[in-house]
């Protein structure tokens, strides 16, 4: 029996130091069973109550504890499962009970020290215990720093561009406002910064995952609507200006439609994938096209002819055909939205303008508007 036991213990330590290297090492966008189970029970535990609290700032407040919280569960997790299986190791090797197993396993990983006496064989399984405790804590400490230095990367980028786009972001309002403050418009967006920040945003997320569910410091400010706000930008910069097509902006457009589908990857969807060729083939098509092919690229044409109204206002120059520019906007737009959109549905974002529907629904958040009357939500 006891070398049935000793056969399991190995097995699970072998399966959980796996896991670990795994989610926490590895820099892909792989991740462990048991990182995939915690992330779903702490999602459906953070989601249940919202429909409870009636405003997005209070759910935004709620939704910010989970994260830290998902981290740490994993982390306690892989503790109770390590002792687990060491003590079955111990158990298998020596003369102790169960129990007395357990103990001395525990003991040892937690580096207090052996509490048991111990045969030759029970010895070896407790140095292991303690050696394995240690490097759990120091790939831990490692994880947090990774992540919260990541996290720190995002957030910087998205603090910056507030002055332009608005809190919550919204694409229009980076023409508009840098246009009022004397920016040339074809760094509206700056592409070669955000191509930066997009790309790193994909690579971190697929290397953490858990990086999606930490929130901004503001409610009103989140990386998938942020993101949204700079294509949406570049979109309309694109739809504005398309002879000859800016090269930087088609990247960046690609670079995002790639991003949106790779962040759903890593968090357990399914996509089909197109090459980053198909999505610049894509881009150059919808500049061509003299008519909107896209089924809901939302925002609607009343909405949009809002926005331009607005760009209007502030003194930027509009081509006489609005039709042709919608045309363009809207076959842009529609090679990136959905993934954007459903990402912001997942993770709950800021309801930023353009930004689609969230459940349970909150209504839209505006930007005040730059020089001009704040935009009503009806």
């Amino acid at each position: 029996m006891r070398t049935a036991v000793l056969v399991v213990g190995i097995a699970l330590t072998l399966w959980a130091l796996f896991s670990i290297v795994r989610t926490m090492l590895i820099p892909n966008a792989s991740t462990g069973l048991l990182t995939r189970v915690v992330n779903s029970v702490v999602y459906w535990f953070a989601r249940a109550p919202l429909r409870l609290l009636h405003s997005y700032a209070r759910q935004d407040q709620w939704l910010a504890g989970f994260a830290p919280v998902e981290v740490m569960l994993q982390l306690i997790l892989y503790v109770v499962i390590f002792i687990f299986a060491l003590g079955l190791m111990v158990f298998g090797f020596g003369q102790l009970t169960l129990w007395q197993s357990w103990f001395q396993a525990g003991a040892t990983f937690t580096t207090l020290g052996i509490v048991e006496p111990v045969a030759h064989g029970s010895s070896v399984a407790a140095r292991v215990a303690a050696f394995l405790g240690l490097v759990v804590i120091a790939v831990f400490i490692g994880y947090l720093m990774g992540t919260y230095s990541a996290y720190t990367s995002r957030e910087a980028g998205m603090a910056r561009l507030d002055m332009l786009a608005g809190q919550p972001a919204w694409g229009p309002q980076i023409l508009v406002r840098g246009h009022l403050l004397g920016l040339p418009l074809d760094e509206l967006p700056s592409a070669n910064v955000w191509l930066d920040w997009i790309t790193n945003l994909r690579m971190n997320h697929q290397i953490n995952g858990a990086l999606a569910t930490f929130r901004s410091t503001s409610s009103a400010r989140h990386w998938s609507t942020t993101m949204l706000a700079v294509l949406d930008a570049a979109a309309l910069q694109l739809a504005l200006n398309p002879n000859p097509p800016d090269p930087h902006l088609i990247e960046l457009i690609t670079q995002g439609a790639e991003t949106t589908v790779a962040i759903h990857l890593t968090s357990g969807q399914r996509s089909m994938h197109l090459t980053s060729w198909q999505l610049e083939s894509q881009a150059l098509n919808a500049l061509r096209a003299t008519t909107a092919t896209a089924v809901d690229p939302m925002p609607t044409r009343l909405e949009f002819d809002d926005a331009i109204a607005e760009m209007r206002q502030a003194g930027l120059d509009m081509p006489a055909d609005i039709d042709l520019v919608w045309c363009r906007f809207a076959n842009l737009r529609s090679i990136y939205v959905r993934g954007a959109v459903r990402l912001a549905r997942k993770y709950h974002a800021v309801p930023a303008p353009w930004s689609g529907a969230r459940t349970p629904s909150v209504p839209v958040q505006w930007p005040s508007r730059a020089g001009l009357e704040p935009h009503s939500a009806g």
